[in-house]
């Protein structure tokens, strides 16, 4: 008995006690296994460690899965970056029956800062309150909160205000696989009728293509007009500027020519009258001398 231990100490020592690695249909059945158990997305370096093989071994067979899943109850997706197996969108009001999460409702206010900070990230509390034009103080409070936005650091400006932007879980509570999967305002203005009505059940408020249009062009215009404002103040600052440096220029160079001409007159005039005064002397000196 001493002996089977020694030898069983000595197989595992040498590696004989751990796992295999899997290949071909074997890989793919672990993959499908690991990201089964796992609690969120998981991505696929993740699971090519996990499975002791390669990314390139393992990249193929998760598109097959992907593939495989298709026409089920269940769907593979690929979202923040992983891999994650979900409900397949279709059986999302059978599923809400039997689970009933509660959902996340943003306010009006909450969704214009979480999408201007999705869209612009990264960016300060004053950045998200000039675009917005009010405080967004409370909002990115219950954002941060619910995880969707998160401190990513602090600028390197005046004041070294914080900088904001979204989390992993952002992506995955709207479906993403990264941000580069956020849709344009003309997709968003192309959604179906089903697409619009996802939304509304996911969001908690109705939509209006037509207003947010709409509201989208007075913005625009008011930024433009505002633009335009500023710049003819800029303009009329510098023409202020310039029309007085004109002025103290003309104040001293121009000097008035009367005052000049009396006192060269002055000058002249006593200058003249001394030169009398000296031929004068002159003349009483020769007549003392004859």
């Amino acid at each position: 008995m001493i002996q089977a231990e020694a030898k069983t100490n000595d197989a595992a020592e040498n590696g004989a006690g751990a796992p295999i690695a899997p290949s071909g249909e074997a890989l793919k059945n672990v993959l499908e296994s690991l990201i089964f158990v796992s609690d969120g997305p998981v991505s696929a370096k993740r699971l090519a460690r996990a499975a002791r093989a390669t990314i390139a071994e393992v990249q193929p067979l998760l598109d097959e899965l992907v593939s495989d899943y298709q026409h089920r109850g269940v769907h593979l997706y690929f979202i923040a970056g992983g891999y994650q197996f979900r409900s397949a969108r279709e059986t999302a009001d059978f599923v809400k029956t039997l689970v009933a999460p509660k959902p996340i409702r943003l306010t009006r206010a909450q969704l214009e800062t979480l999408a201007i900070i999705a869209y612009r990230q990264p960016m300060t509390r004053p950045e998200v309150d000039d675009v917005r034009g009010v405080d967004s103080g409370s909002s990115l409070k219950v954002l941060t909160d619910r995880g969707l936005v998160k401190i990513l650091g602090r600028k390197d400006e005046p004041g070294r205000p914080l900088v904001y932007g979204t989390t992993p879980q952002f992506l995955e509570f709207f479906g993403l696989g990264s941000l580069r999967d956020l849709p344009t305002l003309q997709e968003f203005s192309d959604l179906t009728d089903e697409h619009k009505a996802l939304f509304e059940r996911k969001i908690g408020e109705s939509i209006d293509i037509a207003s947010a249009e709409l509201a989208a062009a007075e913005a625009m215009e008011e930024a433009e007009q505002e633009l335009l404002a500023q710049e003819e103040a800029a303009i009329a600052a510098v023409e202020a500027a310039y029309a007085e440096e004109e002025e103290d220029t003309d104040a001293g160079t121009n000097v008035d020519p009367g005052a000049d001409t009396v006192a060269r007159t002055d000058a002249d005039v006593d200058a003249d009258e001394d030169e009398d005064w000296d031929d004068e002397d002159w003349d009483d000196e020769d007549e003392d001398e004859d």
